[in-house]
């Protein structure tokens, strides 16, 4: 746990036996999670309608962790104790036989007996070898290119010497019998969450459907597993699994928005403990979301032309002409509603100086970045300025989008303006306009009035 924040960080990218480590695993599993935390989250709140925030931290986070660092810990502890006892093993047989092989299992070279008495040598009345878990055998050494092998070698290890010394019966095999039935369970179970999930996102959302819909989907599911392994084996299944990080980690940026959805969400909550329902989420928001206006037409694009009748009545379901255009001129001359914005929040006019600054900071910086950018062909090093003078933008950008989001007591903070202000500045500018247009002139001075107070 000490070193758990190094581990999360480093990535020793100029020691390559480490850096393929951090690849093959830190790195890739970190992705892996991520990448499927939007999918196991709407499971997990599926099945735990009805129960506590509390219940389900405790229920669905803390004690799997537990279970796993048990798990690990015991299983993972005695592959590494009888490796060690296997190599142990080689030097004994060399050393007392002269044979490194004297107690390996026969067709097995990885495998070796380990011996139920001491070991000793009988002149000096010296212990060579003594055996501290009784009937813990064969242990067996690691191989990478044998890992799937690794875990049955661990139970196989619990059959325990027989009358015959070169039979074992015991445990092992039941063992191994009854870790493949969990295994299956665990495929079984994880088909049918997944066919759960996906069920409820093509029934968009409706939690009453016909039966025979999820039975498709669970079929589907494993039709393409099967015919994965058919044409290609373990290969294929890695390339899946490439494609699933890279399609689901610009998953991370709703993550964001859902740890803030959920906050509003826990705030609400501890203000109104009588509520049964969550209020309008229009209420003390923007008029236009970022990911609206412009992205609307992917609503539009995905659903063929039938949007739902909420976000029509809404306005929601194409952009309008100035979300449109707007977006456009925003992203080539940002600058120029930069100046409307500064001039709607000081309609008296008497920052005109200053407001002019910041516009011409911005309009320098904003053409400076695009210079660097286009330099890094000459010269990488081009970059690191192009992202500074991004960076500098991005910075006036938010605390402009936080003075309106004052002004007109909008929900929201300032790591959530940083992100709109960054990427998706362009949506920010009109986003800011149409929050001014929409809002009534004379409440607007009160407000412009209640603020410089």
């Amino acid at each position: 746990m000490a070193n758990m924040p190094y581990f999360s960080f480093t990535r020793h990218a100029l020691t390559e036996p480490k850096k393929r480590w951090m690849d093959s695993w830190t790195v890739f599993y970190m992705a892996w999670w991520t990448a499927w935390a939007c999918f196991v989250g709407l499971f997990i709140a599926r099945i735990s309608r009805g129960r506590t925030i509390k219940e389900v931290v405790s229920y669905c986070f803390v004690a799997p962790m537990l279970y796993s660092i048990i798990w690990f810990s015991v299983f993972g502890g005695a592959g590494l104790r009888q490796a060690r006892q296997a190599t142990e093993l080689t030097l004994l047989g060399e050393t007392v036989y002269n044979d490194t092989t004297h107690f390996e299992v026969p067709g097995n070279p990885l495998c070796y007996r380990v011996p139920q008495e001491s070991i000793m040598n009988e002149f000096k009345n010296v212990t060579f070898f003594e055996s501290v878990m009784p009937g813990v055998t064969p242990v067996c050494k690691f191989d990478t290119k044998l890992s799937t092998s690794a875990w049955f070698n661990v139970l196989y290890s619990f059959s325990f010497p027989g009358s015959d010394s070169d039979e074992s019966e015991g445990f092992g095999p039941f063992l191994s019998a009854l870790s493949i039935v969990a295994v299956g369970i665990y495929f079984i179970t994880s088909s049918d969450s997944g066919s759960l999930v996906v069920d409820h996102l093509s029934a968009n959302g409706r939690k009453e459907h016909h039966s025979i819909q999820r039975i498709f989907w669970a079929f589907s599911e494993g039709a393409v597993a099967t015919a994965l392994l058919v044409a290609g084996g373990a290969d294929a299944l890695s390339a899946l699994q490439a494609a699933s990080i890279v399609f689901g980690l610009p998953l991370c940026l709703f993550l964001f928005l859902m740890c803030l959805s959920i906050k509003h969400m826990c705030e609400f909550a501890d203000a109104n403990p009588d509520a049964v329902e969550l209020p309008d989420p229009a209420i003390g928001s923007w008029d236009m979301p970022v990911f609206g206006g412009i992205f609307n037409i992917l609503e539009y694009v995905v659903s063929i032309g039938h949007v739902h009748e909420d976000r029509v009545a809404l306005g929601m379901h194409l952009p309008t002409s100035f979300q449109f255009f707007g977006f456009f001129t925003n992203l080539f001359f940002p600058f120029v509603s930069l100046w409307k914005i500064l001039n709607l929040l000081d309609p008296k006019g008497s920052h005109k100086l200053m407001n002019g600054i910041v516009v011409t900071v911005y309009f320098l910086s904003f053409v400076t970045s695009i210079v660097m950018f286009s330099m890094s062909g000459i010269n990488f090093g081009y970059t690191s300025f192009g992202w500074t003078f991004f960076l500098v933008n991005t910075t006036m950008l938010t605390n402009i989008r936080a003075t309106v989001r004052g002004q007109f007591s909008i929900r929201g903070n300032i790591v959530g303006d940083f992100f709109a202000s960054s990427f998706c500045y362009p949506q920010t500018l009109v986003q800011i306009q149409l929050q001014f247009e929409s809002f009534d002139g004379a409440e607007l001075k009160r407000t412009t009035k209640a603020v410089e107070a």
